[in-house]
């Protein structure tokens, strides 16, 4: 017997909250980009005599722009690392649960069965 007690509702219940945190990556990773979008826009330029324009990305932009690129990677990371744990939670319940299924009916089929009323079998030496 193993040490395991799954509780099905429990997983699915744990399962919902994760999904939904999970689900809410996308909206932050959004809004990320869109905040970073406008910081090295509202950043602008620094010209080599001292003006500043807003035509062109400047150094805190192009700062920016990198942190972005190594933060998106991340974030993906985060996000598919989330999504393979809830498939993998999801798939060791079911099996979890096909086994009980399969120790039951196993149990039902012996239990059904034509008792054994002589244990000495011929062919079966003791020893």
């Amino acid at each position: 017997m193993s040490g395991w007690d799954i509780r099905p509702q429990g997983v699915q219940g744990v399962l919902k909250t994760a999904g939904e945190t999970a689900g809410g990556i996308e909206k932050q990773a959004t809004a990320f980009g869109e905040h970073l979008k406008s910081a090295a826009t509202s950043a602008g330029t620094v010209a080599a005599d001292g003006a500043e324009g807003a035509d062109n990305g400047g150094l805190v932009a192009l700062a920016l722009s990198q942190f972005a690129e190594h933060a998106v990677k991340d974030i993906k990371f985060v996000a598919a690392r989330a999504g393979k744990s809830l498939t993998g939670a999801v798939e060791a319940t079911t099996a979890y649960l096909d086994g009980d299924l399969t120790m039951a009916a196993q149990a039902q089929r012996e239990a059904l069965g034509a008792p054994d009323i002589d244990p000495e079998k011929p062919g079966v030496q003791e020893g």
